[in-house]
């Protein structure tokens, strides 16, 4: 089996593929489209990271079976193609689901406590905070998240051990399940968000989602409250949130991912001091990485031979699931 690895992987994916002697690894000189179409003609099955998966790219390789996408985004593949070939596009769904809801965590602890603002002032010997406090507990206030799956789960139970009431809005999820979960459904989340302190998305980005929060649902929400987005840029209505935070109708936002990723240099969000930032980086760690690359590698080898992981199907359909 020859294999495309288009941009290199942790030592615990290499050693999956080097474990098996019949896998030849190849590698492009560039990720390119033309250097992609050059050394994809007899490739089986394709590893791939933040290279672009073109429909010109995939319709110069006839003989491949399956991919493997290091991550669980694949907005940079062609994903029509590989199911109009009934070829499997499996993602990385279990690497990076608690390093993600430990970010978002972060964000919640880091806005209701105000750590930079400590920080600062006590950098400065400015002890003065302490007859004001401008921190609040997290405990007792309401949490409500937009998405029920790996990382919707995995936040649900740590808020709840921090005391934290949970509601949940996840139209794919049935009520029974998220009641069993500790938390409470609702249909709508826009019908909770007057008595939400933290607002949090954890659904793709598709035409459903695409600017679900807008200015309508931030008008809804109270000014001592936060929005936290460490899905997808563009579920999150940036410039509506940047109004808000203006107007001081929300209070803050923790936000991993952009619209457009990096943002440009006079985007608001970078000169805010309501809004705490990170570099699309709430699913990396140390931890993360690892079981990334060893989760790519092992998926696509498990395809290749035949064995295909329906939950892990970014493309289920030609597979007989919705």
């Amino acid at each position: 089996m020859k294999i495309l690895m288009t941009e290199s992987l942790l030592a615990t994916g290499t050693d999956v593929f080097d474990a098996h002697p019949d896998v030849e690894v190849v590698t492009p000189r560039d990720t390119s489209e033309q250097a992609l179409i050059e050394v994809i003609a007899d490739v089986d099955g394709i590893a791939v990271r933040s290279a672009q998966l073109t429909a010109a790219v995939l319709a110069a390789a006839p003989k491949l079976r399956a991919v493997a996408r290091h991550g669980v985004g694949y907005d940079n593949i062609h994903v029509d193609s590989l199911t109009q070939r009934k070829i499997p596009l499996l993602l990385a769904i279990t690497a990076n689901a608690v390093s993600v809801a430990e970010h978002t965590m972060m964000f919640i602890l880091e806005l209701a406590k105000r750590a930079r603002i400590y920080d600062a002032e006590a950098r400065r010997s400015d002890f003065r905070l302490r007859s004001a406090p401008i921190a609040v507990d997290i405990a007792e206030k309401t949490l409500t998240i937009v998405g029920f799956g790996r990382i919707g789960t995995r936040l649900a139970r740590r808020a709840l051990a921090f005391d934290m009431h949970v509601y949940v809005a996840d139209p794919y999820v049935d009520d029974e399940v998220i009641e069993q979960a500790g938390c409470t459904p609702v249909d709508d989340f826009r019908t909770v968000l007057d008595r939400t302190d933290f607002l949090s998305v954890h659904c793709p980005l598709n035409d459903e989602t695409r600017h679900l929060i807008d200015a309508e649902a931030l008008a809804l929400m109270r000014p001592e409250s936060f929005v936290i987005n460490c899905a997808r840029g563009g579920i999150v209505d940036e410039t509506a949130l940047q109004i808000a935070l203006d107007d001081r109708r929300v209070a803050g936002a923790g936000i991993d991912v952009f619209e457009v990723e990096p943002p440009p240099a006079d985007h608001p969000f970078l000169a805010s001091d309501k809004v705490l930032l990170s570099p699309h980086s709430a699913g990396v760690s140390v931890e993360a990485a690892k079981r990334m690359s060893r989760e790519t590698a092992t998926r696509l080898i498990d395809a290749l031979e035949g064995n295909i992981d329906i939950a892990a199907l970014a493309n289920p359909e030609p597979f007989g699931r919705p």
